[in-house]
Formats: structure tokens, sequence, C-alpha cells
């Protein structure tokens, strides 16, 4: 579960009204500071929902491109405990975290709207941009160093302001020059041995982070969404998810071989969004029937169960694939004979029953399913998998005839 939280909160209009509103430093904080209080907010709460969503880990935002801080920093007086709410939120949560026995994560933004060096960028004004850079490696330093443990480092907004604003055509090296990415993340990991760092310092790391969209990569990668159109709370935004559709994208992207990260936004008291809490908690619902066939499962590249337009998708685990009923085909269905598995049986996971298996040369027929679905979002069937002999393949055949007309 992500969580972004922070002073954009307060406006009401999700985290890029600074930017794109062109809001002056000095009236975004005047603006903002009084209406985030925190005053609800419960960091046992907020995990306690990753868990009954069935998440496995939780990423909190520590500071986004506004650059007002959650954590006690010693850098800024911009921050949650220097400010109204007087509290470290970060802290807070990374003891709720490891209490309920989940993995910690946290994001943490490189730029910072208010500094002119980043929308000027380091060659218009050097200064200024050297002095953004050691503020960010200087708190980035108090995060992995002041609350034990960290997981996963999740950065982002170290693109330049927009395009072309830097004076340079850039690419991904030049960039991660520019933040100093590579001492700052030995630093990283000599603090945090074992941290998972995702790509947005501008170096491949450990895993890839499409956004909104699944693009699968062939090296770990994590789908990060939010749960309606905005990732901060706001009571105008009506785009908002249903648990059905959130967890098809999750399906999709373990069954191409990924993860997500599912993003909620807590009101500026900190409290939680009823509907983003109760189509969390709808998902978790799901999980806790179905969850064999997406916790420590990979991918399947085998045809047709990759293919996109099946009524399942399909993930695996040693022998066991497991096909999702998005799209729920009934009493029976088959499956081509394209792929080189033998299906040896079949389960049907919501009832615990056995379905029966017919092989013909050309596909393999499930059936004793009910006629409608047992559940309501993707019913489960769990098959059980071997590779076929040289001499089975050999045998195929193929639903073609030689003379159709």
């Amino acid at each position: 579960m992500f969580v972004h939280w922070g002073l954009f909160s307060a406006g009401d209009l999700g985290t890029w009204m600074m930017s794109d509103m062109a809001v002056p430093v000095d009236e975004y904080a005047r603006k903002y500071v009084p209406g985030f209080t925190g005053e609800n907010f419960d960091a046992e709460e907020i995990v306690e929902l990753a868990k009954n969503a069935g998440c496995k880990y939780v990423v909190m935002v520590t500071r986004h491109h506004e650059g007002y801080c959650l954590w006690d920093t010693e850098t800024t007086d911009f921050s949650s405990v220097k400010q109204i709410p007087g509290r470290d939120f970060i802290g807070e949560y990374v003891k709720a975290a490891r209490k309920a026995g989940l993995k910690v994560g946290l994001y943490y933004s490189l730029c910072d709207w208010r500094y002119k060096g980043y929308w000027q960028g380091p060659r218009q004004n050097p200064k200024g941009w050297e002095k953004q850079v050691k503020l960010v490696h200087n708190q980035v330093r108090e995060i992995m160093s002041n609350y034990g443990k960290i997981d996963i480092l999740w950065y982002d907004g170290g693109w330049e302001a927009y395009p072309g604003a830097w004076g340079i055509k850039l690419t991904d090296e030049k960039v991660a020059n520019y933040w100093q990415s590579e001492k700052l993340n030995a630093m990283v990991r000599k603090l945090q041995p074992g941290i998972l760092i995702n790509n947005r310092s501008f170096l491949p790391e450990d895993f890839g982070t499409p956004e909104k969209m699944i693009r699968p990569q062939a090296r770990p990668w994590e789908l990060c969404d939010t749960i309606g159109f905005y990732w901060g709370a706001s009571s105008k935004d009506l785009d908002r998810k249903t648990s059905r559709t959130l967890i098809g994208q999750l399906l999709y992207s373990v069954s191409r071989g990924g993860n997500m990260l599912l993003n909620i936004g807590p009101k500026p008291d900190g409290s939680l969004l009823p509907w983003q809490k109760k189509t969390m908690e709808e998902i978790g619902t799901w999980l806790k029937k179905h969850g064999e066939g997406v916790y420590g499962c990979e991918g399947v590249w085998e045809m047709p169960f990759a293919r996109i337009l099946t009524p399942w998708q399909a993930t695996q685990k040693g022998n066991s694939m497991y096909l999702h009923l998005l799209r729920y085909p009934g009493k029976s269905f088959a499956i081509s004979n394209q792929h080189d598995l033998k299906i040896v049986s079949a389960e049907l996971v919501d009832t615990g029953d056995k379905l029966h298996v017919e092989t013909t040369a050309t596909r393999d027929i499930i059936s004793g399913l009910p006629a409608k679905s047992p559940d309501k979002i993707a019913s489960l069937v769990k098959l059980k998998v071997r590779k076929k002999t040289a001499r089975q393949i050999a045998q195929r055949q193929y639903i073609g005839i030689d003379n159709p007309i």
C-alpha cells in the first residue's frame, strides 16, 4: 500500500497544485499549513488497513515535491514537527508497521519546488542546484539513519522541472550525475544493507516502477497506481476505481511477472476516507480466498495462458498454475494445446471441488464448474501441470482442416 499524505492534502486538489497552479512558496505555506493538523492520524489504523487489504508492505511519503517533511529533521523548519502538528509522523508509521509485521517503505522526492535551483537547473544556477542536492543527501541520510531497518526506498521527482528547463538534452546518466545518485545510493546501502531501491534516482537499481500503466519489464517491476484519480485526498475526486478494477490490475501485473503498489490518500487531519477504506477491505476479502494464486507467484509466458483476451489471467508457482476467471466462462471451458504443458488435475479453489479434465489432440476441457461464478469478482481454478514429453508434443494436432470451403 502506498500512502500519499502531506501538506498538499490540505489543498484538496491532489499533489501538484504548487507547480501546476504556480502557487508562490509563501502563499502555499500560508494557505495550507493551518489546515494540515494531522490530529486524527493513527499509524496503527493505517497499517491495519494495509494488512486487511492483503498488503505485505507499506510505502509512505516522507516528503513530496513541495518540500514539507513528515519527520523530525534538522535540515528545515518546514516539517510536521516544527509546524502545527508537532509530531514525527514517519516515526509513528515505522513503529506501527513493524509492530504489525509489515515491511517498511519510505517515499522521498528528490526535487523541492521551493528551490530556484531546481527550476533553473544545474547549469543556469549551479550554486542553487548544489544547495538543493546537499539538502537531498542530508535528508536521505536522516531517514535512513533514524528509524531502524528500512526495507524499501522509493525515490521520485528527479526529472527536470519542464521539458528543456535545464537547457540540455538529458539522458538518465546525466540526470543521475546531477543528483549524485551513485554516491547517494552507496550511502543508503551502507546505512541499510539489504534495502531495495527503485529506479527513480535515474539509476536502474533493484526494480522498475511503471506508473498507472502496466508495462512489463525483464526484471523485477512494480505497477504503482492510485485508488482514484488523485494521489492525495480530494473531495473532488469522483473517479473512484472499483475493487474489481483494481484486482484486475493486480492480476494482470502478477501474470506478467510484476507486483502492484496501490495508493490511498488520507485527509489533512490524517483520517482515512471511508470509500478508500471500503475498497481496500474488499480487495483484502478477495485475497483471503484467492491469495494462493497471487502471493509468491510468477508470470506465465506459455500460450494461450498469457494471451490478453482469454477469460482468465494466469499465474504460476512451482507445478501449480492458477487461472483467475475474471470473465466467468460457465460450467466448462477449454484451453488450446498451443502450450507444452500436460494438465494433470484441476480444482475450483473457491469451493475446493475437483474438476474434470479431458484432454484431446487439440485442447484440454475443464468441466464441472457451477453455472454461475462463486465469486462476484473472479473465481480461481488451480491446475496441476507438468511438462509434456517430446513425443507428446510431436503428436499435437491443430484445429484447422485442409478444405474449409
